[in-house]
């Protein structure tokens, strides 16, 4: 069969999407940044950071093709194909409107699926996408299993879930960031790093080459095994190479607490976790892949394989995200307190009257701010003072 359907979105629906989920991102992440609450901080930081994704993918969607052996979306970062041999469908309804979320295979299968938002499409649209899933992909309201690929499902979901604690490692580290931007705040009234200022620039460089230079290793470990291996090794390669494409791409996250620490601006923290989320998302696992490495998936199979973008986006987000970071004050993006003058009033803080914290151990000096200002460096995290507990008081 040589039947095809193509659905649009509203042009009207996009730009409205556009002008309200752009602010939206941006005030949740400057709203987050500005607070002295810093496990707040980090959950609006990355509920603005999803915001603008779901936004982002709505916006960019051209078309989506429909075929009976394919789903095609067009958008403007690329081309997006599942195979429709073993398609399974998520229905969220909401005002009477469906949203359909096509997977290859699994729900896990992140990586390979195709959303199309209801509540963007017109009435026509809806009807005609709604009758070709029920006559040609003979999918009703219910999830359809595949039945010619279940060990490629079992090996995949293994795989998935070693992301899925990789990722949940991440989030502990995201605590140990809280933990160490309050005990900054109340030991320093700004802080601006424990290297010199001279030294941020060059740093920073650094931290951004070697988080570009994961990408190529990343390309690597997504080669697939050797055909000539017999199954179990096939297998246990794959889960190697799984776990350490995880390991990889959230290793570049982690690169933003001593990236922080070393230079003082929490914008530095924040573009190393989007980089290293990028990561994280593009070198999911795919069930192609297994079905690949297994032989398990049909001999013709029709889908192209889904475009790696990773190096593009990251480049994107690095030089965004240091132009926002930088181009203004960049004291802005500090951990400072919120210091009041002798009649109690808010005052600029002034770091020449920052003193010690009585016996600390850590030597203190002098060292000039990226906005001109003088301060006083205090010791490391072993200076604790008699004016200060860790959480303040």
């Amino acid at each position: 069969m040589n039947k095809k359907l193509t659905v649009t979105y509203l042009f009207w629906k996009k730009l409205l999407a556009l002008c309200l989920g752009l602010p939206l991102a941006l005030l949740l992440v400057w709203l987050g940044l500005s607070s002295n609450f810093y496990l707040l901080e980090v959950c609006l930081v990355l509920f603005g950071a999803y915001v603008f994704r779901q936004f982002a993918e709505t916006v960019s969607m051209g078309t989506v093709t429909f075929y009976p052996d394919k789903i095609v979306k067009n958008g403007w970062f690329g081309v997006t194909a599942i195979p429709t041999h073993a398609l399974a469908v998520k229905i969220n309804k909401q005002d009477g409107v469906e949203s359909l979320h096509f997977f290859h295979g699994s729900e896990k299968n992140i990586r390979e699926s195709v959303s199309v938002e209801g509540s963007y499409m017109s009435e026509e649209h809806r009807l005609w996408l709604d009758s070709y899933r029920r006559n040609i992909y003979r999918i009703g309201d219910f999830w359809r299993t595949p039945s010619n690929n279940s060990a490629a499902c079992v090996e995949f979901e293994k795989a998935a879930a070693t992301f899925r604690f990789i990722t949940i490692l991440t989030m502990l580290y995201l605590l140990v960031y809280v933990v160490c931007a309050t005990y900054l705040y109340w030991h320093y009234q700004v802080f601006f790093g424990y290297v010199p200022v001279a030294l941020a620039w060059p740093l920073r460089l650094l931290f951004m080459v070697a988080a570009l230079a994961v990408y190529p290793l990343l390309r690597l470990q997504s080669r697939l095994p050797l055909a000539e291996r017999n199954y179990t090794q096939r297998v246990q390669r794959g889960h190697r190479q799984a776990l350490r494409s995880a390991l990889l791409a959230n290793a570049v996250a982690w690169l933003g607490l001593p990236l922080f620490l070393l230079c003082g601006n929490k914008l530095d923290f924040y573009m190393m976790l989007l980089v290293g989320g990028v990561y994280h998302r593009d070198f999911y696992p795919r069930l192609s892949d297994w079905e690949q490495l297994l032989q398990v998936a049909p001999a013709n199979p029709a889908a192209a394989p889904i475009p790696r973008r990773s190096l593009q986006v990251s480049l994107a987000l690095l030089g965004g995200l240091s132009l926002a970071g930088y181009a203004g004050q960049p004291a802005d993006f500090r951990i400072r307190q919120d210091c009041a003058d002798a009649n109690a009033n808010p005052a600029e803080c002034d770091n020449s009257h920052s003193g010690g914290h009585g016996g600390g151990s850590g030597s203190s000096y002098r060292g000039g701010s990226d906005d001109g200002h003088s301060g006083i460096r205090r010791g490391g995290f072993g200076s604790f003072g008699g004016s200060h507990g860790f959480f303040g008081g």
